[in-house]
């Protein structure tokens, strides 16, 4: 059950706030075929990295020239559909609370910042003003770059932090950075043993204390 006191939140995009799972599978799909990949291999190593990561992963023998333009192509298609975004149900009232209660946040995300406000918006869930994004970092999830940096950007240090993710590249990069995981979904692995979970914002309280914020998962 989720009852943490922080002094700041550190949020992941793509499958914590938003949902774009059939759109980025649909990008995927199409690279693996423009290549002859393995889509399944691209899948279950993609999920919370920068896509140039993957790219590299998946062609390495390709020259970074072609490499960087796959990753172009790729996120320039991201740019251009919106079908199937949806918020993960909740999100939107959550941090309208968060805003009320002038809770410090920021947006930790791998995807570029043009992509990012695309599909919040698409999604219908307000932006937070700061964000680090893949535009911001030398070394994407699992590295514990984006979070220290998200950090940084509160002024608070990542132990005071929550950091709620959906993936196991972000679980690690979160708690390498010393912040407090929270799950989100269904995702499970070794990164999710001992670390609270949510499944999604419903039922997800906020409350100010002598102490900081209390974030909560109301059991009624």
């Amino acid at each position: 059950m989720l009852d943490l006191t922080v002094s700041g939140l550190l949020l992941d995009m793509d499958g914590t706030l938003v949902d774009s799972t059939a759109l980025v599978e649909a990008l995927w799909t199409e690279f693996a075929a423009r290549h002859g990949l393995d889509l399944a291999r691209i899948l279950s190593i993609s999920h919370g990295r920068p896509s140039l990561d993957t790219v590299r992963d998946m062609l390495p023998d390709a020259e970074p020239e072609e490499q960087q333009r796959e990753r172009d192509r790729i996120e320039a298609a991201g740019l251009l559909r919106t079908d199937g975004i949806v918020e993960v149900p909740g999100a939107a009232a959550f941090l309208h609370r968060v805003e009320t209660l002038e809770l410090p946040v920021a947006i930790v995300t791998s995807a570029p910042r043009d992509l990012a406000a695309v599909r919040f918006d698409a999604a219908g869930v307000p932006l937070p003003e700061l964000a680090v994004t893949a535009d911001d970092i030398t070394a994407g999830k699992p590295d514990p770059q984006p979070f220290v940096l998200g950090a940084q950007l509160l002024g608070i240090r990542p132990g005071a932090c929550a950091a709620f993710e959906d993936s196991a590249a972000g679980l690690a990069a979160a708690r390498t950075a010393g912040a407090a995981a929270v799950v989100v979904g269904d995702y499970e692995g070794p990164e999710t043993v001992g670390v609270p979970r949510i499944r999604d914002w419903r039922g997800v309280a906020i409350e100010r204390t002598e102490e900081g914020f209390r974030i909560r998962e109301d059991a009624g």
